[in-house]
């Protein structure tokens, strides 16, 4: 009995870690295709509204759900302390990256954005965000493709792991 016991423990609990690294892997292509709607609006802030920095993300820290609200609110506050667009860009990716599934090369990707935030006027700062925003959508297309099939067989791998566990063990 204690055996049937602890082999369905060793299987559910193989599986559920398998599953929980799958679902890290699936929230990869949502959080780039959260992060493309997030430029968007930080571009139409900039260019069409004109709005100062800090105000542009109040507005989508207000806009934006789950990990990217938190990003752009340490963001806001950083630049209402008066650290500069691009550091404050960069600081805020090294502290928040945790809180994201988003891979380390996809951050280079993204902190290209900070490059150009309130060194340049709004044409060449949208320039910028275009052209970051064009290399995410490659990416999230390629992160897509990927990460079903990696989700997929960790999902699996993760309940074989506990049979093979328990195969081992019996």
């Amino acid at each position: 009995m204690m055996t049937i016991i602890g082999s369905l423990i060793l299987i559910l609990g193989c599986g559920s870690l398998g599953l929980y690294l799958a679902a890290r892997i699936r929230k990869r292509p949502i959080e780039l295709r959260e992060c493309l709607v997030a430029l968007t609006l930080l571009d139409t802030e900039i260019l069409w509204g004109g709005t100062p920095l800090p105000e542009a993300f109040a507005t989508l820290k207000d806009r934006t759900d789950g990990a990217w609200r938190g990003f752009f609110a340490e963001l806001e506050q950083r630049l209402q302390k008066g650290e500069g667009a691009n550091p404050a860009w960069k600081a805020t990716i090294q502290q928040q990256m945790k809180n994201f599934c988003i891979k380390p090369e996809d951050w280079q990707v993204i902190q290209d954005v900070g490059k150009g935030l309130g060194r340049s006027d709004r044409h060449e700062q949208h320039k910028q965000i275009e052209l970051v925003k064009q290399q995410i959508v490659l990416i999230k297309d390629q992160a897509s493709e990927w990460s079903e099939k990696q989700a997929k067989m960790w999902s699996y791998l993760g309940f074989l792991g506990g049979i093979a566990g328990v195969i081992f063990l019996i």
